[in-house]
């Protein structure tokens, strides 16, 4: 790191999928460091090796951290500050996020929270790197929280629509798309994992999951400047299902485009798809953030496109990339299956990436306020 040291980071979620996520795949990093994880009233006072482990990798060797409860965030942001604490990851359900993330902002922290509450918030970008990465100069005006920042994460089924969808809508332009999707498990987090198995209860619906993802697709794929954002005028339905598959989401897309095109261009267009990420080369960035294969309902192999190996602890690009098939272009109309991880790509691989990308940009500052940008001690890879 060219002597900047690793970035000091807390956890906020102890035993969800994506907190450990999180965990996992910053206890190796190069650049972030786990320094604390905070918890609820029951994981409170353990330490992080001593709770459940809810990941199927191998529990990776962990540091000396005792799990401590929010209690008072305004307090608790004064102890991680004090510590040196810079960046926030949250993995908190809604009502806790509500309580604490937007204190922990405005006491001068970086928050990257993964809560619904955010994503509509105009003062609160809602960013994925290879979609709008342009959105974050939100974060410039974004006065509400003194030195500290707030950013979102979308919903994980978003990701990978945002990613392929953006790049059709910038080089063609899109009317209208209906999309269907087949949501595993992990998305419902850890105790919805333990119904696996029950196929007689699923798919069923999931409950305000297509408001969800269609308004954040819109104001993804929507306009952002120094006066404001406009969302993309797009007509989108959604239909939105919970499979019994542990992980890995998948959606079914139909499109109308602005003028007919052909199966030709759109891969290329794909082909093509990079981002301020990629430029960078950051740690977690695939090279190419869209992968092509043979068989995307095969989903246990699709959603771990991106690294050269299954360990996403120790190779960040694991299950980075996206994964398109079966596509299908006839003048202005197309469909194709895309698939992702939930929880590496829609959740913790995001979320890091996210900070990278903050790093990297000079946008996430010291204790002290000065500017602090890794590009320095990665060298200039575009």
């Amino acid at each position: 790191m060219g002597g900047l040291g690793r970035v000091r980071c807390a956890i906020l979620g102890s035993r969800g999928v994506v907190a450990q996520r999180i965990l996992q795949r910053t206890v190796n990093h190069h650049w972030l460091s786990p320094a604390a994880v905070i918890g609820s009233p029951e994981t409170a006072g353990k330490r992080i090796s001593d709770l459940p482990w809810s990941l199927d990798e191998k529990r990776p060797p962990l540091p000396d951290i005792i799990v401590r409860e929010i209690g008072d965030p305004a307090s608790l942001a004064e102890e991680l500050i004090s510590e040196g604490i810079r960046i926030v990851f949250s993995a908190l359900p809604e009502g806790p996020a509500e309580i604490a993330e937007e204190t922990l902002a405005s006491s001068g922290l970086v928050v990257i929270s993964h809560s619904i509450i955010h994503r509509m918030k105009e003062h609160v970008p809602l960013v994925i790197p290879e979609a709008n990465h342009n959105h974050l100069q939100i974060l410039s005006s974004q006065s509400q929280y003194g030195e500290g920042r707030l950013i979102s994460c979308s919903n994980c089924m978003t990701v990978p629509l945002a990613i392929t969808l953006s790049p059709l809508n910038e080089e063609i332009g899109i009317h209208g798309i209906s999309i269907s999707t087949e949501q595993s498990l992990s998305g419902g987090g850890r105790e919805m994992l333990s119904s696996l198995g029950l196929g007689n209860l699923l798919p069923r619906g999931i409950e305000g999951e297509a408001d969800s993802v269609r308004n954040e697709l819109l104001r993804i794929l929507g306009n952002t400047n120094s006066e404001g954002s406009t969302n993309a005028a797009i007509d989108i339905d959604v239909c939105c299902e919970r499979v019994d598959r542990k992980h890995g989401h998948l959606a079914r897309v139909d499109v109308i485009l602005e003028r007919d095109a052909s199966a030709h261009e759109v891969v290329q267009i794909w082909s093509k798809h990079t981002s301020r990420a990629q430029a960078l080369d950051l740690p977690s960035a695939c090279q190419e953030p869209i992968h092509f294969v043979s068989d995307p309902n095969n989903v246990e192999e699709s959603r771990w496109e991106g690294g050269e190996t299954r360990s996403p602890g120790d190779d960040l690009r694991a299950a980075m990339a996206v994964a398109v098939g079966d596509i299908h272009v006839s003048g202005n109309r197309m469909s194709f299956t895309t698939v992702a991880d939930n929880t590496i790509r829609g959740a913790a691989g995001y979320s890091v990436l996210m900070a990278e990308l903050l790093l990297a940009e000079g946008m996430i500052h010291d204790i002290g306020h000065s500017q602090t940008s890794y590009l320095g001690s990665i060298g200039e890879r575009q």
